[in-house]
């Protein structure tokens, strides 16, 4: 997870292919290209559903387009786990945001049983690709943090956005994965990855390690995961 241009998306796309991304907010093709521009032999397919709830759209509406949409991806993804070697859901945010619609109409529950059956299919979705030989990337955005904030006119006291950012998504995911990595940066100056929680035989020496630039690419982290695999087991 991170903010835009922290490099994630590139991050994925230089896992081993055949690589399946999928996409809901038509941004893919600048990194897609450059990636094929660096390495034409690589096999990505990419597949960005058009998802755009508009203020007028009825709740009926846009429930039945979402699970159209919702219908078609996992229709798709659940042929890739068995085609490709590396799937990418970009951004598994946007994903969790159709889930919403398709099973209310919107985007809030009222109540935390609304989330039962977003929950389970997030579960779902996330675990089907466990049983695969298949590498699976969930990209995350961020949100402001919402808490307490001193209103310094009035000296009251209300929620509102602290300033700070946190990672935007399924909140179950970071006890479904492997591994957790913070992207952070906007250029090849100032890259970062920050390693969370991580599985591996590598993994007591990575948690809550940082790697500044230069930037490490997928196959140089995943030999630092993997530290008896080689170069060419990650090569495209």
């Amino acid at each position: 997870y991170g903010e835009p241009g922290s490099r994630k998306t590139s991050f994925w796309l230089e896992a081993p292919g055949p690589i399946a991304i999928f996409g809901w907010d038509q941004g893919l093709e600048g990194t897609v290209k450059r990636i094929l521009d660096e390495s034409p032999d690589k096999e990505i397919y990419t597949r960005e559903f058009e998802w755009f709830p508009k203020p007028d759209d009825g709740p009926d509406d846009l429930q039945a387009r979402a699970k159209e949409v919702l219908d078609e991806f996992e229709e798709l993804y659940g042929r890739m786990l068995t085609t490709a070697r590396t799937v990418v859901l970009d951004k598994e945010t946007d994903l969790l945001n159709l889930s919403c619609y398709a099973e209310w109409g919107h985007y809030k529950g009222d109540n935390q049983r609304d989330f039962d059956k977003v929950n389970a299919r997030m579960r779902r979705i996330i675990n089907l690709a466990k049983s695969k030989d298949v590498n699976l990337g969930c990209i995350e955005g961020m949100k402001d943090r919402w808490g307490s904030v001193l209103n310094k006119k009035s000296g009251s006291v209300g929620k509102g956005p602290t300033g700070d950012r946190e990672r935007h998504g399924f909140k179950e995911l970071e006890g479904l994965v492997h591994l957790s990595l913070f992207h952070d940066g906007h250029g090849p100056e100032t890259w970062s990855m920050t390693v969370g929680k991580v599985r591996g035989p590598g993994a007591p020496e990575l948690a809550d390690k940082t790697f500044s630039a230069p930037a490490l690419t997928f196959p140089e982290f995943s030999q630092l995961v993997f530290p008896e695999s080689l170069a060419s087991d990650w090569d495209s």
